[in-house]
């Protein structure tokens, strides 16, 4: 028959027989057990106070008799689980369901004969789902998200916690940290229902084994509660140098973009992503990692309040590190950052950093590349120290530079900027559009919800006046359809810059292509 002891404050004893349960201390006012230790009972009220509460060398034991706990006494138990039920309550309606949909095109070739040696190529689209998580951060409707739930998808539906639908449009995100911004959009003629949202924590103030609660919408399952604790802080992920809370409250796909949440129902952290030690098992193993709640804050408050997003500053401009440029360094690699230029009267110049040297390792952890130098640049805090590795004429050298604090909107992705953008590309092109309404759409003979915009106006002696004419229809931007002309501009001022786009134009009935360069 097993049996264990637990030594508490040199005087209690646990004490484990075949399945029963006994915690008890004996004194001189009686017996001390579980529930007087939850309830914080002193310990002076049973033992007095002239016992000490640890036996000294050479002296006998305290008395003890173990007694079996009174299991129908469990009212501090029953009152922490109805507070974490109600905590839950609390919660579960700020958090949404993010369902995503992104138009992909295919070519598939078509055999013509049984053998398959001639054939032609089809173009086909089919719609890729997603799935991710959200919480509400205010009552006009801005959703806290992952970046990489939205970057480039087409359509976002969000599903609410009394389980209405409305669609979502982006309106901005920091790729670098991994945090998007969405606004629900109201319905046609309505307003949408009172939201309740969640307020940000402090999460400097988050302590390792502090509790926390993750919900989400793993594999599609809405409302998904988890329990856990705060395991560690400053984890990192192997490609990356954003630092995380990593929980052990169950994390799976599909949580991505919920709220971490402490006792106080404040957001503590966004989940983003799960550890795993095997590469090919996607499921949870007992890590979750969260970005920090202050993070997440920042960015909202950038991209929806337009506050400066303060971040770390050394006073460098770095480039990736050419070829030609490493073979002369003795390098085997172009991995690093190549420094490009030094600000006058940086941190970087009083550190003696120069033009011309390449930076390879950043607080010893090796650099790949100008943008993971600058993410790990911003990431510092003012007063903190980046301890660089770097090569200058092919001689390894150590310098110690000291960040300072700085506003920095380079990494912020807006919305608004790529529609600024895309006014911007129109006016120089010299076309005016606008949508077309159901009078129109009727004559032209086009359906309901086909892509289509009309062209206004264009300007004289324009790039826009050797092949378009005012009255042309646009339907198409590469293989995205241009419904208004809203989409028109965003998908002009987010024009892949690597390569030549198509914009699909008809006249009279025939279809026209005119190619746009960056």
């Amino acid at each position: 028959m097993a049996r264990f002891f637990l030594h508490l404050f040199g005087v209690a004893v646990i004490t484990a027989f075949s399945g029963s349960v006994y915690f008890s201390l004996l004194g001189e006012s009686g017996r001390y057990d579980l529930l007087d230790l939850l309830r914080q009972r002193p310990l002076a009220a049973v033992i007095g106070a002239e016992t000490p509460l640890v036996a000294q060398a050479g002296s006998p034991a305290p008395l003890l008799r173990a007694e079996p706990l009174d299991l129908n006494n469990l009212g501090v138990l029953a009152e922490v689980n109805r507070a974490v039920s109600d905590l839950t309550d609390a919660v579960v309606p700020s958090v949404v369901s993010i369902d995503t949909t992104t138009n992909v095109n295919v070519t598939r070739v078509v055999p013509t004969d049984p053998f398959g040696f001639f054939g032609y190529r089809r173009n086909e689209s089919y719609a890729a789902p997603g799935l991710g998580s959200g919480v509400i951060v205010t009552d006009q409707g801005h959703i806290v998200t992952n970046h990489h739930v939205v970057a480039g998808v087409d359509a976002i539906r969000v599903t609410l916690h009394d389980g209405s639908q409305y669609d979502a449009e982006w309106i901005g995100s920091d790729p670098n940290v991994d945090v998007a911004v969405l606004q629900l959009k109201a319905p046609d003629g309505g307003t949408l229902p009172p939201l309740q949202p969640l307020p940000f924590g402090d999460s400097e103030k988050v302590r390792v084994g502090e509790m926390v609660l993750a919900v989400g919408n793993p594999f599609g399952l809405s409302e998904t509660v988890t329990q856990g604790i705060i395991s560690a802080k400053q984890r990192e992920l192997s490609d990356g140098a954003n630092e995380y809370f990593q929980v052990d409250a169950v994390i799976n796909p599909g949580n991505s973009g919920g709220p971490l949440v402490n006792v106080r129902g404040e957001i503590i952290g966004i989940n983003v992503a799960i550890f795993t030690g095997q590469e090919d098992v996607r499921v949870w193993q007992g890590i979750g990692l969260a970005i920090p709640a202050n993070e997440a804050k920042e960015v909202f408050e950038a991209i929806v309040l337009g506050r400066p997003l303060i971040r770390g500053y050394l006073g460098l401009e770095v480039d990736n590190l050419p070829r030609n440029y490493a073979i002369a360094m003795g390098l085997s690699s172009t991995q690093g950052a190549l420094i490009t230029d030094v600000s006058k009267g940086s941190p970087a110049e009083e550190a003696g950093l120069k033009p011309g040297d390449v930076i390879l390792k950043f607080d010893g952890k090796a650099v790949r590349n100008a943008e993971e130098a600058l993410s790990r640049i911003g990431g510092k805090k003012s007063g903190e120290v980046a301890d660089l590795t770097i090569i200058r004429k092919g001689q390894p050298m150590e310098a110690a530079v000291t960040a300072i604090a700085k506003s920095d909107t380079n990494t912020l992705k807006l919305r608004s900027d790529i529609a600024a953008s895309g006014q911007a590309i129109a006016e120089a092109l010299g076309i005016s559009v606008a949508n077309l309404n159901a009078s129109q759409r009727a004559a032209l003979g086009l359906p309901e919800g086909a892509p289509a915009i009309v062209i206004t106006e264009v300007k004289a002696d324009s790039q826009a006046a050797q092949r378009f004419q005012r009255g042309d229809l646009i339907h198409r931007i590469n293989q995205d359809g241009v419904t208004d002309v809203a989409t028109f501009y965003d998908l002009l001022g987010d024009l892949p810059q690597d390569k030549t786009s198509v914009m699909v134009l008809s006249r009279d009935g025939r279809l026209i292509r005119a190619f746009l360069n960056p």
